[in-house]
């Protein structure tokens, strides 16, 4: 069976001078190979660098690339961004692909693409099984901050029951204060309601959001959750936000203590896992923890299908995700490329420096 990922239920030789609009194109450098054309990029550790990949060749879009759809790919520090969702107005989207099915053929026909969207801490906060269509927590313990406070979160489930009846988007969840001389009580929360959104969302339907200093629930629309700082997390059918940067107007910041262990973990290991096997994951989080500087505690930002994905973990210097390839769409919707990252070239704390990778197109 293929084994590309799917997450919800995923550069340039010398420029010279174009006539195409003021858009910078390459040619030269190594042949072609069976994973496509050779080209280099130097990414910049802030603003955008932009890409077309039929060509392939830098451009240069009006208006920093928000309304245009004459580029597929972009790179700003370690972020991956596609045409689509909140990156820009096109319809394109990206798909991690192991490298070896990529050689093999096994390219998915019909694949779910995954949009850019605000997403964070807890953006792979499950294991997705495509042929039971079932959410399986990884059972994570996510840090969050606020204000110099700091609470532990561990989801137990996406699913409930009502009268009975299985029901989903009903949160199962376990949250501590984390205090200096150590954890406060455990609070266990049954069939939070998340129940609302979904594909055919209906944006005035609230879900449930959690004030974790007061420890109470509010419903909130996403209207409303976006002028609140009254709630940490919200949850909205799969999608967990924290109420900072994207997510809201809040100072909120989350971390996943786990996310190094992310890329090794199976869906069959994931799925023997259970809240009271887990359970002793959740106690051992202490303050120290929580509060060590390598923590990175983020508010919601832009996720890709590359975010969490592209960068091998634990690498120092960083660099590229090992036997991983990118099936990626183009801004119009029409076209499908392969990109496979060869290397980094003078990476830092900001930037990778200059990425080496190889496209090709396969649609």
């Amino acid at each position: 069976m293929t084994r590309w990922l799917i997450a919800a239920a995923l550069l340039l030789l010398t420029p010279g001078c174009s006539d195409d609009g003021g858009k910078e194109s390459s040619s030269g450098g190594e042949p072609t190979t069976e994973d496509g054309a050779l080209i280099e990029v130097d990414v910049p550790a802030s603003g955008r660098v932009f890409l077309r990949l039929a060509t392939p060749e830098i451009v240069t879009p009006a208006d920093e690339g928000a309304a245009s759809t004459d580029w597929d790919l972009a790179f700003s520090g370690y972020d991956v961004l596609t045409n689509s969702g909140l990156s820009g107005p096109g319809e394109g989207g990206a798909l991690p692909l192991s490298l070896e099915d990529y050689r093999a053929g096994e390219l998915p026909s019909t694949p779910f693409l995954l949009t850019d969207e605000a997403g964070g801490a807890f953006t792979q906060w499950y294991a997705y099984d495509g042929e039971q269509h079932v959410a399986f927590s990884r059972y994570h313990v996510h840090a969050i901050e606020h204000e110099g406070r700091y609470w532990k979160l561990q989801i137990l489930s996406f699913y409930g029951e009502v009268e009975g009846a299985p029901v989903t988007g009903l949160y199962q969840l376990r949250v501590a204060e984390v205090l200096p001389d150590g954890p406060g009580e455990t609070v266990d929360i049954e069939n939070l309601d998340a129940t609302a959104g979904g594909l055919d969302a209906d944006e005035s339907a609230p879900s449930a959001c959690l004030d974790l200093a007061e420890n109470r629930q509010l419903m909130l629309t996403p209207a409303e959750a976006r002028a609140s700082t009254e709630w940490h997390v919200c949850f909205r059918r799969s999608l967990v936000s924290v109420n900072g940067e994207l997510g809201g107007p809040g100072t909120t910041r989350g971390a996943d203590l786990q996310d190094a262990e992310t890329r090794s973990e199976s869906l069959a290991d994931v799925k023997e896992r259970t809240a009271e096997s887990e359970a002793a994951r959740f106690d051992a989080a202490k303050h120290a923890d929580l509060t060590d500087p390598s923590v990175l505690y983020r508010g919601d930002h832009v996720t890709t299908a590359f975010t969490g994905r592209w960068i091998e973990p634990g690498s120092s210097p960083p660099a590229p995700a090992k036997d991983s390839a990118w099936l990626i769409q183009s801004a119009d919707g029409q076209s499908r490329f392969v990109a496979v990252v060869e290397r980094f070239e003078g990476a830092t704390d900001a930037s990778p420096g200059r990425v080496v990778m190889r496209v090709k197109q396969v649609e």
